[in-house]
C-alpha cells in the first residue's frame, strides 16, 4: 500500500492556514465581562446584538492594555480595529476598572504550535488552576467574519462531550483570543498510530461518537464543512479514558439550509463543494456526511479512497472525488465486515438527496450492532497502524483547508 506517518501532538485547536485580509484602522475602547473561572461580582450594561451571540454565560474582554503582557512578538504597536463585537455586554469590575486578560489566564512562556494565523499556547485559569488551550488569532490574517462564525458556532453547542468547549473570548486591536477547554490526547489518527493495532470495533466507537457531535451540530443548525482527521481530537492520551473531541469551527455555517461557498479540505470535501451544482445552486448539511465516509474508510484500511497508493496528482485525486470511483479492492479489506462496506457506500455517494445524513448513519446495522451484526474486535491488520501512520505523514501538508468565495 502507498506510503502513510505520524504528526506531532495537536490540542483542542487546529492551526490551519488562513488567506490574508485587509486590515481597517478604528479606534476602538476596551471592555471587558467576567471570566468564566472569575467568580467576583461584576454590572452588566447589555447592547444591541443578534440573539445569536447573546448569550450571557460566555465572556469577551476588549482590552488594549492586555497587548504589552502577551504580545510581545508585536514590534510595533498593533493598528486599531473595529470590534468584533463577539459578546452584547461591557462590564467591569466593582472598582469600575476593567479587567486585563493576564490577571484571569496566565499562559506558558512557550507556544504549544504556531501556524500561518494563529499560535496555540497552554494556560491556566488563576482562579481555579484549570488547564485551557489559548487560541491567539491575528486578526489581519484572517477575516473578521470567519471569527465571528467560529466563536458563534462554539457558544451554540457548548454542551456536547464530543465538541470542544469554548471558554472565554478576549479580543484586542490586534487579535482575537479563544480560551478553549485543553485536550491533551492529540490527534485520533495520531493515537491510534502510536498505540498500535486496532480492531473495527474501535472504529465503530470513534465513528459513534463522531457522528452523534454531527448530529448535534445539524440539530443546531449549524455545519461544520471541514471535518477532517485533524479535526478529530481525543480529551486525554489515556485509552479508557479518552472521548472524540470536534475542534476548529472556522469553516462553520449557520442557521442555513443551502451554501454555496467553496471550502473545506478537498481530501475530505464532497463534490458538490468542489465544484459543480454545489457551487452553482447550493450544498446543504450532507457534506459533512461525505468527509465521515471519507474519515471511516481511511480509518479501516490505512489509505484514502481516493488515492490508495498514494500517488496520484491532486487534479486526478479530485477527478477521482468527482465521480465518487473507489473500491475494497485491496487486501486490507478482507476481514472486514459486510455492513462496514456498505455504511462507506451510503456515505460517498454522489448524489446528496441519496447520501446518508447522521440520523440514517446512527440508526446503521454497523452503528447499532443490530440484524446480527458482527463486528470483529481482534486488530484489522497487523500494520494498520504504521498504514495510518504513514497517511497521516503524506497527507499533512498536501490537502490544506481552503475557502473561496
Amino acid at each position: 500500500m502507498g506510503n502513510k506517518a505520524s504528526a506531532p501532538q495537536a490540542q483542542c485547536v487546529d492551526l490551519r492556514e488562513a488567506k490574508p485580509t485587509t486590515s481597517i484602522t478604528h479606534d476602538t475602547q476596551p471592555s471587558t465581562s467576567p471570566s468564566s473561572c472569575d467568580s467576583s461580582s461584576r454590572q452588566k450594561t447589555p447592547t444591541s446584538l443578534p440573539d445569536l451571540l447573546s448569550d450571557d454565560s460566555f465572556d469577551v474582554e476588549f482590552t488594549q492594555a492586555a497587548n504589552a503582557a502577551l504580545f510581545a512578538d508585536d514590534k510595533e504597536p498593533p493598528a486599531a480595529q473595529p470590534s468584533l463585537m463577539i459578546n452584547d455586554n461591557y462590564t467591569n469590575d466593582v472598582s469600575g476598572r476593567r479587567r486585563r486578560i493576564d490577571e484571569t489566564y496566565e499562559l506558558e512562556p512557550t507556544p504549544l504550535g504556531r501556524g500561518h494565523y494563529a499560535t496555540v499556547w497552554r494556560g491556566r485559569c488563576r482562579a481555579t488552576d484549570m488547564a485551557v488551550a489559548v487560541k491567539k488569532i491575528k486578526r489581519v490574517l484572517t477575516d473578521d467574519s470567519r471569527l465571528k462564525s467560529e466563536v458563534a458556532a462554539l457558544r451554540r453547542i457548548r454542551t456536547h462531550p464530543n465538541i470542544v468547549t469554548l471558554l472565554d473570548v478576549y479580543e484586542t486591536p490586534s487579535e482575537v483570543l479563544l480560551v478553549m477547554e485543553l485536550c491533551t490526547g492529540g490527534e485520533l489518527f495520531e493515537r491510534l498510530a502510536a498505540r498500535g493495532p486496532y480492531s473495527e470495533m474501535d472504529c465503530v466507537r470513534h465513528v459513534k461518537s463522531l457522528a452523534e457531535a454531527v448530529a448535534y451540530l445539524h440539530a443546531n443548525g449549524i455545519v461544520h464543512r471541514d471535518l477532517k482527521p485533524e479535526n478529530i481530537l481525543l480529551s486525554t492520551p489515556h485509552d479508557a479514558d479518552a472521548v472524540v473531541k470536534i475542534a476548529d469551527f472556522g469553516l462553520a455555517k449557520l442557521n442555513t439550509t443551502t451554501m454555496k461557498t467553496k471550502c473545506g479540505t478537498w481530501g475530505y470535501s464532497a463534490p458538490e463543494m468542489i465544484s459543480g451544482s454545489g457551487v452553482s445552486f447550493g450544498y446543504d448539511a450532507k457534506v459533512d456526511s461525505w468527509s465521515i465516509g471519507t474519515i471511516l474508510y481511511i480509518l479501516l484500511c490505512g489509505f484514502h479512497p481516493f488515492d490508495p497508493l498514494g500517488n496520484r496528482s491532486d487534479n486526478d485525486m479530485i477527478a477521482h472525488i468527482k465521480t465518487s470511483t473507489f473500491d475494497f479492492d485491496d487486501p486490507a479489506w478482507v476481514g472486514l465486515s459486510a455492513k462496514a462496506k456498505d455504511l462507506i457506500r451510503h456515505l460517498l455517494v454522489l448524489d446528496p438527496a441519496a447520501r446518508y445524513s447522521m440520523a440514517d448513519l446512527l440508526a446503521h446495522p454497523w452503528i447499532t450492532g443490530r440484524e446480527g451484526v458482527d463486528i470483529p474486535v481482534q486488530p484489522l491488520s497487523p500494520t494498520i497502524h504504521t498504514d495510518l501512520a504513514r497517511f497521516q505523514q503524506q497527507s499533512k501538508h498536501r490537502m490544506l483547508s481552503y475557502e473561496e468565495d
